[in-house]
């Protein structure tokens, strides 16, 4: 399966919206099927951005918290604007921005967000 940054980030979204203190999500997202959304789930476990249990039969992804890593991420990529500027330069550099490591497109969003807000 192919990793999608830009569901990454819906993932990430509705964590912050449906998460509480008290409650455990499985996320859904409209567009998407299970298979990929929960596969992405359990990538943003991997990288640490969320804290997760899975179960087996169906494969799912019980969240109980986004990290501090998460919400750095979700933060950089919040705004529209700056995701389609990071999408924009990984494109004039001949990269698919839904398809790069977060790590690197972290790095990116930062860089866009730093440009936009004129910290650059």
């Amino acid at each position: 399966m192919k990793r999608d940054n830009e569901l990454i980030i819906k993932i990430l979204k509705q964590i912050e919206e449906e998460k509480t203190l008290t409650n455990v999500i499985v996320v859904e997202i409209e567009g998407y099927d299970d298979e990929s959304v929960q596969y992405h789930v359990g990538l943003l476990k991997d990288a640490g951005y969320v804290i997760a249990k899975r179960t087996m039969s169906p494969v799912q992804y019980y969240i109980s918290e986004m990290t501090w890593i998460g919400h750095d991420f979700l933060d950089a990529a919040r705004d529209e604007g700056v995701v389609s500027k990071a999408k924009e330069t990984a494109k004039q550099k001949g990269i698919e921005f839904a398809s790069i490591p977060l790590d690197i497109a972290k790095e990116l969003l930062m860089k866009s967000l730093k440009g936009i807000i004129g910290l650059d």
